[in-house]
């Protein structure tokens, strides 16, 4: 059985005043096989910052143009932030999703601009799968904190967000 070995995450941040935030973001997989959610912070950098263009990579990636310019995030205790660490069967993912942490309320909250994101994973080579949406959309408290991205087809694989 074919299981997840790496992911990598591009994410654009809104060109609004408030877009930006400094709450910790999280991306997750899942589906009949399991399922896991990865931390995308990355130690003294900024990552979701207004008008930010980060990329990470997480585990083994086997495209290596795919890794160029991306960063590692990574956990404050150890290296655990490595989908080949659990077990995801890669074929049984259904879900794919981005989540926000929020604060109690929406006085305390942060909110996020997501402006797009590209989420590709990765089992062993050559199987690859790619989720994107480039509709721009807020996360917080007052508009919610998870927002699940789609699975793109073949023939959109080709077109990829801006850098």
């Amino acid at each position: 059985m074919s299981t997840l070995r790496g992911i990598v995450v591009q994410l654009n941040t809104g060109l609004g005043k408030h877009s930006g935030t400094d709450d910790m973001i999280y991306v997750g997989v899942s589906g009949t096989a399991g399922g896991r959610e990865f931390p995308l912070d990355v130690a003294w950098f900024d990552d979701f910052e207004r008008r930010s263009r980060v990329k990470y990579a997480l585990g083994e990636v086997w495209e290596g143009e795919a890794t160029v310019g991306a960063r590692e995030p990574k956990m404050a205790r150890g290296d655990w932030n490595d989908p080949t660490l659990f077990f995801v069967g890669f074929p049984e993912i259904d879900r794919v999703y981005l989540r926000k942490q929020t604060g109690q309320r929406s006085g305390s909250d942060d909110a996020w601009e997501l402006d797009e994101v590209e989420i590709t994973l990765y089992g062993e080579s050559p199987a690859k799968r790619v989720f994107r949406s480039t509709t721009a959309i807020w996360l917080g408290v007052q508009y919610g904190d998870t927002v699940w991205v789609p699975e793109v087809g073949a023939e959109d694989r080709s077109v990829s967000l801006r850098a």
